[in-house]
């Protein structure tokens, strides 16, 4: 004798299945009585990961009673990949610069320039980076002066410029990068004083280095 009686679909997995020939689901063995007392709907797959995160599907939110407020009105949200300490920084650490002879600065101000480099060839020709007093790091990435996009530069604390305000001299010097620094196509091999319009060759760029402090300006005096 056969059988006929329209399929039904599994409230737990979405499964379709005769029930005259199949009591329990096949699929995940739920019968549709238990699952349809248990308030649970279909399951979901997690959400796969992706670059910065992933996304989890929640369910809408019920109501007093027991059902459903929004049925179907499912949301996604995204999760963000775990850094450690708890924070998610995008990039890198915050650099701090080290300072000496820090008694040009005030108080909720920004540390007054002494001087500057302009980079007059290379990946970023045109642009200008401000000094101040102390040391000033030199990296592709970090530092007090960012040369971004020429390679040969160590991504932090490739050379530095220093400026010491107790006597208005400048120096430059190589610090932990694996390239060579030149200084008027001289190489630098340790700290040497720093003059008006002094040509500096860190990889393939090249800065021309403007003083502002010196006999005709100081900031003390100011």
């Amino acid at each position: 004798m056969e059988i006929k009686s329209n399929p039904i679909i599994c409230p737990n997995c979405g499964n379709y299945y005769n029930p005259s020939v199949h009591a329990v689901c096949p699929n995940c063995g739920q019968s549709s009585e238990s699952a349809a007392g248990s308030g649970l709907g279909p399951t979901e797959p997690a959400g796969a990961a992706s670059g910065n995160g992933s996304f989890i599907k929640t369910e809408a939110p019920f109501d007093a009673q027991g059902s459903q407020a929004n049925p179907g009105g499912a949301s996604f949200v995204k999760t963000e990949p775990p850094f450690p300490g708890g924070s998610n920084a995008n990039s890198h650490s915050p650099f701090q610069p080290t300072m000496i002879g820090g008694g040009l600065g005030v108080e909720g101000g920004s540390e007054p320039v002494v001087g500057w480099l302009v980079c007059i060839d290379g990946p970023v020709r045109g642009n200008d980076y401000r000094l101040h007093a102390g040391y000033n790091y030199i990296g592709r990435e970090i530092g007090d002066v960012r040369i971004s996009g020429d390679q040969q530069i160590s991504r932090q604390n490739h050379a530095m410029i220093a400026f010491d305000e107790s006597e208005n001299i400048y120096y430059v010097g190589p610090s932990a990068g694996r390239n060579l620094i030149k200084v008027n196509n001289k190489t630098v091999l340790n700290a040497v004083q720093l003059n008006n319009y002094d040509v500096i060759s860190i990889g393939t760029t090249k800065l021309i280095f403007v003083a502002l402090c010196g006999d005709h300006f100081s900031w003390k005096e100011g």
